[in-house]
């Protein structure tokens, strides 16, 4: 059975997907958003597109993080991680998808490659009551409720590539048909189920005009919102049940972006 319940309709899987996220975003702003604080205090405040930071990106980042001044835990000023020391490396990360703590995922967004800035980071988008590091003896490097002050560098911004069209893959005679068997081409390369078939109610959605086959025009792009697809897809890369689902509802053309010039761009 599929977790995310393709074989009950596929409509629910992005339905379930957008309400997640409208929850948990409508949470974190009520309970937070005012209290992180992002000053850039070296490098350029301003830059062209492809050295802003959104989500997706990929970031090479420095940063020290210590104990905030304000913090009501902990020892205000004291450090407990930095990639700037001996022998460290620079840090690589996904942005806004959950890979690093919500402090980072919100407080990046937004800074140019090259700048500097102090994140500082309330306990509820660091790491909360529990705090981290914690050993058998209870003490924590960080202690839970701890406010954080983090003093990052973006040192590059790489932007995701755009997934390939999942039609031209399966299109093999490349007549801008998909035959229920170019279909199943697809779920078959599923690793949990290896005699996977096509999930029931794929084709009612699909085949509009109800001919046995997918048209190019039916195929059309992404069934769910864009940066969704993006965030599935970064987080679903196994060719699974989901890892596929997620392939078949999103690996589709990249809907028509408006630009404030009035030109569309894809």
């Amino acid at each position: 059975a599929s977790p995310v319940g393709l074989e009950t309709g596929w409509g629910r899987f992005a339905s379930m997907k957008v309400a997640g996220f409208l929850f948990v975003g409508l949470a974190a702003a009520v309970a937070s958003a005012e209290e992180l604080k992002v000053n850039v205090y070296e490098g350029p405040t301003e830059c062209d597109e492809g050295d802003t930071v959104t989500v997706g990106d990929k970031l090479v980042m420095h940063y020290t993080g210590s104990i905030d001044e304000s913090s009501s835990t902990g020892e205000p000023g004291s450090q407990f991680d930095s990639t700037r020391g001996p022998e460290r490396d620079a840090f690589h990360v996904t942005i806004g998808y959950g890979e690093v703590i919500q402090g980072w995922d919100e407080g990046l967004v937004g800074l140019c490659a090259g700048s500097k800035a102090i994140l500082t980071i309330p306990s509820e988008m660091g790491y909360g009551a529990h705090g981290a590091g914690c050993g058998r003896d209870g003490v924590c490097v960080i202690p839970g409720d701890a406010t954080l002050k983090f003093d990052v560098e973006v040192v590059s911004v790489s932007k995701p590539i755009p997934p390939p069209n999942l039609f031209d893959k399966l299109d093999v005679d490349k007549d801008g048909m998909l035959t229920p068997d170019e279909i199943l081409q697809h779920f078959k390369q599923n690793e949990e189920e290896p005699d996977a078939k096509i999930p029931p109610e794929l084709m009612e959605k699909e085949d509009a005009n109800k001919d046995g086959l997918v048209s190019r025009e039916e195929f059309g792009g992404p069934s769910m919102p864009w940066d969704m697809c993006m965030e599935m897809l970064h987080l679903n890369q196994e060719p699974n049940t989901l890892g596929l689902a997620v392939r078949w509802l999103c690996e589709r053309k990249q809907p028509v972006q408006h630009t404030p010039t009035g030109t569309d761009e894809l």
